[in-house]
């Protein structure tokens, strides 16, 4: 039977300021979990809800008069880009005293008055913001992990070179150098960067796994917003 490390006793080992960067290195631990869990589980609703709304938009002869159906697609960043470009044609449609509900539920004639290219900008730039207000919502917290993937090492770096530096001075005030003198200082000096570790792998794993998947979200929305703007206009010309 080979020794095992006790990490409770390397910690009692440690001096004070060890302690005090494990348990804070601890507490980012638990920071970055609860991240993790709640990114994923966003993405995942988000991913779901978008799959599902983009089969019923691909579904329906007239995409447009799927706003008037008022369906549900809780988290889904494809739907809050529709639903920002409807509220502002119905804006635009308004003041040329267009009926909205026909405009969107039905056939424009050839005598519908037509949106031009500033109405059409308009929409393509709210477009473009709502888009980009969603990437960054997605987004949110995710710089956290990347903070914890790159500070926890460092910080329990910190606490061992600390931890270390307090093992020698005391040698060099007892004036004498054993392995048995050396070995709990060094051992209690080494558990801030074990935690260290233990807080920035999960979170570079997890970090890379996000950012993969937010990407994939994106590509998914600025395609969504292309096919939504000739949409548009295709029902705008429609005779």
């Amino acid at each position: 039977m080979f020794p095992q490390a006790d990490l409770v006793d390397a910690f009692l080992r440690a001096n004070t300021a060890g302690k005090a960067l494990v348990v804070l290195l601890l507490i980012g631990s638990v920071v970055a979990w609860s991240i993790m869990v709640t990114k994923f589980r966003e993405y995942r609703r988000a991913y779901r809800e978008s799959k599902r709304f983009l089969a019923v938009y691909q579904g329906e002869p007239y995409p447009l008069a799927l706003i008037l159906k008022r369906q549900s697609f809780p988290g889904c960043p494809l739907y809050m880009m529709y639903r920002a470009a409807c509220r502002t044609l119905h804006g635009l449609i308004e003041v040329r005293g267009i009926n909205p509900a026909e405009w969107f539920g039905g056939q424009p004639t050839e005598s519908t008055p037509k949106l031009d290219d500033t109405d059409m900008k308009i929409v393509r730039n709210i477009i473009d913001q709502t888009v980009d207000e969603q990437v960054i919502q997605i987004e949110k917290n995710v710089v956290v992990l990347a903070t914890a993937v790159t500070a926890a090492p460092f910080i329990g770096l910190m606490g061992t070179v600390w931890g270390v530096m307090d093992a020698f001075g005391g040698l060099a005030i007892q004036g004498m150098a054993t392995i048995s003198s050396v070995a709990p200082g060094i051992s209690g000096s080494l558990i801030t960067t074990l935690a260290g570790l233990i807080v920035a792998l999960p979170s570079l794993i997890a970090y890379n796994m996000l950012t993969s998947r937010i990407r994939i979200l994106s590509t998914m929305m600025e395609h969504f917003a292309e096919e939504l703007m000739a949409d548009i206009e295709r029902h705008s010309l429609r005779k």
